[in-house]
């Protein structure tokens, strides 16, 4: 069984462990962004892997990190996609333009909702019976986790009262979070003055949508507040699992915020990649007590 802390001394410590959801794939669920797609195809939504990988795939594999590639987004081409093939009527100008208008309309919204609704259902139907226990967490310390999964209550048999769902829970009625941090102004819409105004307000919509699908991470916080006043008394913080994209580095700026900057902390990571985001966020919040393990 591998502990969280080799050193039997800092067993007693009051303890903070931030699980991510490498925590759950490392107890074999089945619960990444290409488990999810592997879902959307057994269930028939072929059109909607289709659509995503065409909006979303400008930078990167949708499936391999959908949240950044979410904020990856470029209206010209989505609206490019959505526009109707006919040529423009020239001698009935307004019908073409409300056409071009309404066409993300059409096809992107609805398969952003489409996308969202699918997104709940399958959070909902990941299975954790098969689980296994990957190492001793003890049942005192706090735990911020970025899963939906029960994995700690049931698994770990950690109280409820001890663990914060940051992004929502199955255990709870609350809505499950997932976007991206890529907030832009709909009035950027307007920058190109070469492009016809039908166009730019067309733009303007998309950029509004997508502004709907932000992870707003400092009204999250401000939701949880409690808990992260709670952490004033922490002496030692243990990350397990967690890749630590940009998007949720508020939360452990908030962490650093109420248990300062000389605390142990001890980050297991996984890949080259995690560790380059680690160091990225180790030296912007000037952490000073930092063990970094691969595991």
């Amino acid at each position: 069984m591998n502990y969280l802390f080799p050193e039997t001394k800092q067993q007693n410590k009051k303890t903070l462990i931030v699980i991510g959801n490498g925590f759950d794939l490392a107890s074999g669920i089945e619960s990444s962004y290409s488990n999810f797609k592997e879902w959307l195809q057994k269930n028939g939504k072929h059109r909607l892997i289709g659509l995503m990988d065409t909006f979303f795939s400008n930078q990167r594999d949708v499936w391999g990190d959908i949240e950044t590639a979410l904020g990856e987004y470029d209206e010209d081409s989505i609206l490019e996609y959505c526009k109707p093939d006919e040529n423009f009527d020239y001698d009935h100008p307004t019908r073409s333009m409300a056409a071009v208008e309404d066409s993300p309309d059409w096809i992107f919204k609805p398969i952003l909702d489409e996308f969202l609704e699918e997104f709940r259902s399958w959070v909902d139907s990941i299975n954790i019976n098969g689980a296994k226990k990957i190492r001793d967490l003890p049942i005192e310390s706090k735990y911020l986790t970025f899963n939906y999964t029960e994995t700690l209550e049931r698994i770990y048999a950690i109280p409820e009262s001890n663990i914060l769902h940051i992004h929502g829970s199955r255990l709870s009625d609350k809505e499950y979070v997932m976007g991206h941090n890529n907030y832009r102004d709909p009035e950027d819409a307007y920058n190109d003055e070469s492009q016809m105004l039908y166009l730019q307000q067309t733009w303007k919509k998309i950029i509004a949508w997508m502004n709907g699908l932000i992870k707003d991470s400092n009204a999250i916080i401000h939701q949880n507040q409690n808990f992260f006043n709670s952490l004033s008394d922490i002496e030692q913080v243990a990350v397990y699992g967690h890749s630590f994209y940009e998007v949720d580095w508020p939360y452990m700026e908030e962490i650093v915020k109420h248990i300062g900057i000389d605390k142990p902390w001890t980050i297991f990571y996984h890949v080259p990649a995690d560790l380059k985001r680690i160091d990225s966020f180790v030296k912007k919040v000037g952490l000073t007590n930092v063990r970094k393990i691969n595991r």
